[in-house]
């Protein structure tokens, strides 16, 4: 049985009571956290389309935590703009678009500036955008000599330029936020990139299952970016047990998953049923594509 200290005891009690904490000091969410957008409009490479400098709407994807403490909540709007574009060309050179997070707004109203974005120079991830891309030959990228088209929902991220510390009595005395949705079933996944990367051919899709007891049978990804799916079966390996918790790599196609993914950062449901009900957990990957 675990044990608690009086002072975790005291913040466990006011967390489930909704009470201040006492003496608590004020919430900061530290520069460099990353977080996501999702764009509210299209930008196109298209002549006659996006220009650099141009704003483009977008929002925050989801809320933004840390502490069990939102510092942002999703749905807020943010600003982003266009910092690249390449037109096509007759000799079938593609467009390319590159977008940028400028600003957004934390819960207390302070301005919070923004880095990096998609398909961004310097974001530290293009090398795999690029590489993922040409390897799978998915469609849905670029088609070659086309325009870059990003429709609205693209989702990509951004990291946070400076600290931020919530201001106020009533931020610091409101009771903290604890998101128990992965206590549900207690099934967790995600998706091991750096296998990934490693694979000579680029085929395969691992992720590493947990859950406490045993691993349900059969598990499915049921869902990709929000919208039900045609069931595609995993093929679990490797399951090892340790401390009540048992552990495997669940396998798919690359190919047979990336069809139902859009340009931007994906995520899938890993599902599967106990009785009549279903249960999933979301799988964000995180590679923009």
């Amino acid at each position: 049985m675990k044990r608690f200290g009086s002072t975790a005891l005291s913040l466990l009690f006011a967390v489930q009571l909704g009470l201040p904490a006492a003496a608590a000091e004020a919430p900061t969410l530290e520069a460099g956290t990353r977080m996501y957008l999702a764009l509210d409009e299209n930008v196109s490479s298209a002549r006659g389309g996006s220009d650099v400098g141009s704003i483009v709407r977008c929002r925050v994807w989801r809320d933004v935590e840390s502490g069990g403490v939102v510092f942002v909540k999703g749905g807020t709007p943010a600003t982003c703009r266009i910092d690249k574009v390449s037109r096509r060309n007759m000799g079938g050179t593609e467009g390319k678009v590159s977008v940028g997070g400028v600003e957004t707004r934390s819960v207390d109203g302070q301005s919070l500036m923004l880095s990096g974005g998609y398909n961004k120079e310097g974001s530290g991830r293009k090398a795999v955008v690029w590489t993922v891309g040409l390897l799978l030959f998915w469609p849905a990228l670029f088609v070659p000599g086309g325009n870059a088209e990003l429709p609205p929902g693209t989702v990509f991220d951004v990291s946070t330029v400076n600290d931020l510390r919530l201001a106020g009595a009533s931020n610091v005395s409101a009771p903290m936020k604890v998101d128990l949705r992965g206590m549900a079933n207690g099934l967790s996944a995600e998706f091991m990139m750096d296998d990934f990367i490693q694979q000579p051919k680029h085929d395969t899709f691992r992720i590493k299952v947990s859950k406490d007891g045993q691993l349900p049978a059969p598990l499915v990804i049921d869902n990709v970016n929000g919208k039900p799916i045609e069931l595609i079966s995993l093929a679990v390996k490797d399951v090892t047990s340790k401390d009540g918790e048992a552990t495997g790599v669940a396998e798919v196609s690359a190919k047979v998953l990336a069809k139902h993914f859009v340009r931007g950062i994906n995520r899938f449901e890993v599902s599967y049923r106990d009785g009549s009900e279903r249960l999933a957990t979301e799988v964000v990957m995180d590679v923009q594509m």
